[in-house]
């Protein structure tokens, strides 16, 4: 059967557990670049190992029998890997180490799973997303030595308590240096990711119990923080300093005219800029939310102010560089310029992309009578109940609503 999947053994003495002059033999099993090591429990003389031949040479009784274990380790660990191939299964080195020491299918473990979705499913998934799922597991593994007072648990062992455990756990958890306390909504999404990825154990009957069958998800509703038209014009009218922060105000000015994200404003190019028959320019683009071909495409409409931005930038050199509309910066920069804007700006919050793209929905968009089915196709949504979150309906819109009512009924 075809594979793409590089494996190799590899028996080597670990020499930072050795002891007048003997140290433990260990064999190491990769696969695609990822690996496990397992503990032959037999300790040989250093000088009697030969690393580039992984031979142990030496004629007693002791020699020959660690000997003969490492030839049936090896064969062990080939016939799991012939079996999980023939069989389809998954293919790792945590995998080949379950079968050769005899854990079955059921006793899966909760890290194991964490880091087959971390290094298979991230494939699906933006670097922005896989961080979150990092900090989960970060999360796990801290709860399972400072609560469980254990390295890992098997899914078969997962239950309601444990799930309710991990959240008062992360309730509880003093925050790094640094660092902000876990609130309830995101301790509710470290949550719901974990619960993604026993879900996976459950299509592949990993697990046959779903622990969180009876857990509730609980989100305090938030009003989405969004910039007022004068905020939007004096950010637009501050004069910077450094030519990098210039930059970042106007890509950021850019989004909310647009609705635009910021892994979207760092892919956008020429190519996504069409004019239509009737000479209208438009951006034509899928959402970057995930990496697989199930991204939402989305169209929208450029404002004179969004087509002033495009042509300031045309031929920039950064531009040219990376061959986008806008010169790139990365996260960590763009999260510091923007601060810098907001304190210029004399705002009492922070600026992020969020902001922008609520700003485009409520402010430049929905206040303004555009529909909100059309905001949502502009924003890339898939469900109208994602734009209505985003979405910010203010005291202003209702005025204004309900006068135009109040009109049409004294026409009627």
């Amino acid at each position: 059967m075809k594979t793409n999947h590089s494996f190799s053994i590899n028996f080597f003495l670990k020499k930072d557990k050795a002891s007048k002059g003997n140290a433990p033999v260990y064999v190491r099993i990769t696969v695609n670049s990822k690996f496990v090591d397992i503990s032959l429990k037999r300790r040989v003389r250093m000088d009697a190992w030969e690393q580039e031949s992984q031979k142990l040479n030496g004629a007693d009784l002791e020699s020959k029998d660690t000997r003969e274990k490492i030839r049936q380790m090896r064969n062990e660990i080939n016939a799991a890997y012939d079996v999980l191939r023939y069989n389809k299964q998954i293919l790792s080195a945590d995998a080949i180490k379950a079968k050769v020491e005899g854990i079955e299918e059921d006793q899966v473990t909760l890290l194991w799973l964490m880091n087959y979705h971390n290094t298979e499913i991230k494939k699906l998934l933006e670097p922005g997303t896989m961080k979150n799922y990092y900090s989960t597991e970060r999360y796990v593994n801290e709860f399972l030595l400072n609560k469980k007072k254990r390295k890992d648990i098997y899914l078969c062992q997962l239950d309601y308590k444990f799930v309710i455990d991990f959240e008062i756990y992360l309730r509880q958890r003093e925050p790094d240096k640094g660092q902000r306390a876990c609130g309830n909504n995101t301790v509710m999404k470290h949550i719901e990711r974990l619960r993604k990825m026993v879900n996976i154990a459950l299509k592949n009957d990993w697990i046959v119990k779903d622990p969180f069958v009876r857990f509730e998800r609980h989100l305090i509703t938030k009003d989405r923080q969004c910039l007022e038209r004068d905020e939007l014009e004096t950010i637009k009218e501050l004069e910077l300093e450094k030519d990098g922060v210039n930059i970042i105000r106007d890509t950021f000015v850019f989004s909310c005219y647009t609705g635009l994200a910021f892994a979207d404003i760092c892919q956008l190019s020429d190519n996504h800029l069409v004019t239509d028959i009737e000479g209208e320019k438009w951006i034509e683009m899928v959402r970057q939310k995930t990496a697989n071909f199930s991204g939402k495409k989305f169209y929208v409409l450029l404002l004179p102010e969004a087509i002033t931005l495009i042509k300031k930038y045309k031929g920039h050199p950064m531009s040219a560089i990376t061959e986008t509309v806008f010169p790139v910066f990365s996260n960590q920069t763009t999260n510091r310029y923007l601060k810098t804007i907001s304190k210029e700006a004399k705002l009492n919050f922070e600026l992020t992309y969020h902001v922008a793209r609520h700003t485009f929905a409520t402010t430049v968009t929905l206040e303004n009578g555009v529909p909100m089915e059309s905001v949502s196709k502009m924003l890339g949504h898939s469900s109208i109940r994602t734009t209505q979150i985003y979405s910010k309906v203010k005291k202003k819109k209702v005025s204004t609503d309900m006068k135009q009512l109040r009109e049409r009924l004294r026409q009627a």
